[in-house]
């Protein structure tokens, strides 16, 4: 290897200042070292980890995957069930029309009620007018009689 390759090598290969500034410093590791967990704290961990014993336990618990169909084409059937018994937008409307006539009708009925309640106040009014300007008339009759009497009375008196 000649001098100029040898150079050339060594300046490929040498550390740089900005490869030095990147390199950790033992502040850097003290800093790690401080967020690392202690045994302790490993030991505390460990004791909330789940066992073998602890997951084949919850395992046991679990659905199987035929359980789990079976409960899928329940759900399945019920939903179907629910879906035929539901009504639709058409049965809604046609129940609403329904009643709608019905109120309508029930409606006119009360008008043609309250229009045959109304003439009949009106006829028993003029029958208490008629029967009250009777009686008024009858009253009258009553005392020109009895005053025509009085005078009567009194010309005989006189002559």
């Amino acid at each position: 290897m000649s001098n100029d390759e040898l150079l050339r090598y060594i300046a490929q290969h040498m550390v740089t200042k900005e490869d030095i500034l990147d390199m950790t410093t033992r502040d850097d590791l003290k800093t790690l070292e401080a967020k690392m967990a202690t045994k302790d704290e490993l030991k505390a961990l460990e004791a909330k980890v789940t066992t073998k014993d602890e997951l084949k336990a919850l395992e046991a618990k679990m659905a199987t995957k035929d359980e789990l169909k079976a409960l899928e084409t329940s759900v399945a059937v019920c939903f179907k069930n629910f879906e035929e018994k539901m009504v639709t937008k058409d049965e809604l409307r046609e129940s609403e029309n329904m009643i709608l006539t019905e109120v309508d009708r029930i409606q006119e009925r009360a008008e043609e009620h309250y229009t045959e309640l109304s003439t009949r106040i009106r006829n028993l009014e003029n029958k208490v007018v008629v029967r009250s300007e009777q009686s008024t008339i009858n009253l009258l009759v009553e005392v020109v009689s009895t005053l025509k009497t009085d005078v009567e009375y009194l010309k005989t008196k006189i002559s």
